[in-house]
């Protein structure tokens, strides 16, 4: 059954299942994004009203296992597009994982080529306020590309609906659209990586780094660039993004045996635009630190994984979108 109104609010569907002899019924919320950790409260009031029907149900695109453990102690059944789910009724449990990781979007997709990601982190990170000077022209000279081209790719956005045309013929983004489209189809950033070690702190490792290099070649990213934004997640891997070779030994560093035992990841990318175009910084011990572009943080916190990487993860998210 589709869209069944309930005192003020429309369900979008009451699922019923039979097991055997067994029945058991949810009353279904349908969300085209899946929410992270930290906005669960913020879905409990819907939680509350969807259990006065039925077992209050949640149908996303995909749920990880950090978030599918989240949701079920939350209080919620949930299934996702990929055929992973998590019903549980008074009567019914059913349980599957058939996959770990999302489903690659093949159809249309984000624009890819020269500077195109670099508009779209430009786009999401825009001051408010600023769209006054948000021409082709302007977003063009900020990513340092040619007009041409950053009118391309704005109107490829505009074609996905992701970027609005205002009256003056200046560009308004979708900022939380543009941002979980980008998230959902980020390739990661190529490139060389390399495992290593420290005993040292990741935020002493961020510090003794910038010391060293010129600060528009270095981008700190994951736990360390989370914790000097908002102190969201306690340091214990920091990425560091850089633009030319950097002698691990000066930073005492040595190599590990691989991700599982590495607190320090040295990557030199071949997809550069995680380096802001307008430097980001934080401050270890006097010392500025520049940031790898929020996005990429992001990003970066949910491919490491944990509980407590996607609660940081989302929070970034969230001081991404609403930042002035």
């Amino acid at each position: 059954m589709r869209e069944r109104r309930v005192a003020s609010r429309v369900i979008d569907a009451i699922l019923h299942i039979t097991v055997g002899d067994v029945q058991g019924e949810f009353a279904v919320e349908e969300r085209l994004r899946s929410p992270y950790p930290n906005e669960l409260p913020d879905l409990e009031a819907m939680r509350q009203s969807l259990a006065e029907v039925a077992t209050p149900m949640l149908a996303v695109p995909f749920v990880t296992k950090s978030l599918g453990l989240s949701l079920t102690q939350a209080g919620w059944s949930w299934a996702d597009a990929t055929g992973n789910y998590d019903l549980r009724s008074d009567r019914v449990v059913l349980r599957q994982r058939v996959t770990a990781t999302p489903p690659h979007t093949k159809a249309s997709r984000l624009p890819q080529g020269s500077g195109s990601l670099a508009i779209i982190r430009a786009l999401i990170g825009f001051p408010r306020g600023a769209e006054g000077e948000s021409g082709a022209s302007a977003i063009a000279n900020q990513v340092g590309v040619s007009q041409p081209r950053a009118s391309q790719v704005l109107h490829r956005l505009l074609d996905l609906g992701l970027v609005a045309r205002t009256p003056q013929g200046r560009w308004s983004p979708n900022r939380e659209a543009l941002l979980d489209r980008f998230l959902s189809e980020y390739r990661g950033p190529g490139g060389s990586e390399r495992f290593l070690y420290s005993l040292d702190s990741p935020s002493e490792v961020a510090r003794r780094a910038a010391k060293r290099a010129d600060l528009p070649s270095l981008a700190v990213s994951a736990d360390v660039g989370a914790d000097l934004l908002g102190g969201w997640h306690r340091p214990s891997i920091v990425i560091l993004y850089t633009r030319q070779l950097i002698d691990a030994n000066h930073l005492g560093l040595v190599d590990a045996q691989g991700r599982h035992d590495a607190n320090v990841i040295l990557r030199i990318p071949n997809e550069v635009s995680m380096f802001p175009t307008h430097l980001l910084v934080g401050e270890i011990g006097g010392v500025e630190v520049p940031l790898a572009d929020p996005t990429q943080q992001i990003w970066d916190l949910l491919d490491l994984g944990g509980a407590d990487r996607s609660e940081a993860a989302g929070r970034l998210r969230e001081w991404l979108i609403n930042r002035p």
